[in-house]
């Protein structure tokens, strides 16, 4: 699980402040580094890259880790680079966003943060599931009624945000509905009645296709 570029942005800018940033002699650069990177790798759920790119000309000068929520290895984690800039003050860097590091432990303190958020998040997912899965059951539990006086035979699949609605219509063919969780209840509203009129259409020798317009 990984947080949004915005959220840590935030996190950035929130977590990072002070007067002076940490400052080192070039010559200075790689002992902090090494001390930092040695300190990370005692966190669990901490990983340090070991790949740089072309343009990091000394990478023992700098730091490449990767924050996750899982405690026991990597999963859709978050990156971040430890590095000094022009005026060899020490920054931290998430794709664009950027803060300058005034106490080396404000990373350790960082990370902490980044943990409580992914625990936040998770508890948001698992709290809209559960309400997914109720309007899930409430959708077919309405089907199931409406197949049984009109006699039709449907399936179901079930997605993050909606319900695919796979009726067997006249005639072999079959049709799909999407009812989004956030909508169902608008959509359980007209559902039978829109069925019922395909059905008849089938009936009569109609056929359609809805599709996307393409402009033309």
């Amino acid at each position: 699980m990984s947080l949004h570029p915005k959220t840590v942005a935030k996190a950035l800018q929130e977590h990072f402040t002070g007067d002076i940033p940490v400052m080192k002699a070039p010559i200075a650069h790689k002992k902090l580094m090494t001390s930092i990177k040695s300190q990370l790798e005692k966190s669990k759920g901490i990983i340090i890259s070991i790949y740089y790119s072309r343009r990091d000309n000394e990478p023992d000068k700098l730091c490449h880790f990767e924050v996750s929520d899982k405690e026991d290895g990597y999963y859709n984690s978050d990156s971040f680079t430890l590095k000094f800039n022009e005026n060899n003050e020490l920054m931290i860097k998430h794709f664009s966003s950027r803060a300058m590091v005034y106490q080396i432990e404000q990373i350790y303190t960082f990370i902490d943060r980044l943990k409580v958020e992914y625990q936040k998040k998770k508890a948001r997912q698992l709290k809209r599931e559960k309400i997914n899965k109720l309007k899930q059951q409430a959708i077919v539990a309405k089907v199931k009624e409406i197949a049984k006086e009109d006699r039709f035979e449907f399936s179901v699949r079930e997605y993050s945000i909606k319900l695919k609605l796979t009726v067997r219509i006249e005639g072999g063919k079959i049709v799909e509905f999407d009812i989004p969780y956030n909508k169902f209840q608008e959509v359980l509203k007209d559902l039978r009645s829109v069925i019922q009129d395909i059905r008849e259409l089938q009936k009569s020798g109609i056929s359609f296709k809805i599709r996307n317009d393409s402009g033309r």
